[in-house]
């Protein structure tokens, strides 16, 4: 798939990236639409942050499901989805209490708090500035907006 790739401060290009692919059964593969260039991601575009090189920008998406894992009980292929800046598993001390964005699940370094879409220092996911995006815990993250009639529905 392309995405927006950042090559170091004020570089970016657009290149073949692996592929989002579904990785666990909660997880929602999401074709992007639309991706948001927010003020945050000019402080890696800048080079204000640690951003690493060879990592894609998004983290403000819309697109269209093309594919649910097993585990996904409310998202549908077909869905209209807008995802927010923050990934959470809704289900952690912190999501309970609406604190979805200090989530203790979603950040796999121990020592933090809080993930997103490609963002410096906010786990190891892909941003949406890119074909497609996997959404982790995809019944909690994803905003459904509609859907797609079944017979304009994608293929996946």
């Amino acid at each position: 798939m392309k995405a927006v790739v950042y090559e170091g401060p004020r570089q970016v290009s657009v290149k073949d990236v692996p592929d989002a692919r579904i990785e666990r059964p909660t997880d929602v593969l999401v074709r992007i639409t639309s991706a948001n260039i927010c003020g945050s991601d000019l402080h890696m575009y800048e080079g204000r942050t640690d951003f690493e090189t060879g990592r894609w920008f998004g983290h403000e998406n819309l697109g269209q499901v093309v594919e649910v894992g097993d585990g996904v009980d409310k998202v549908r292929v077909g869905d209209w989805v807008v995802l927010p800046f923050n990934i959470a598993c809704g289900h952690c001390k912190n999501c309970e209490r609406q604190l979805t964005n200090y989530c203790l699940t979603a950040q796999p370094e121990p020592n933090m708090a809080g993930a997103a879409y490609g963002f410096a220092d906010m786990g190891p996911y892909g941003g949406g500035q890119a074909e497609l995006l996997r959404v982790p815990w995809g019944d909690f993250n994803c905003l459904r907006l509609g859907r797609t009639p079944r017979s304009a529905r994608p293929t996946t």
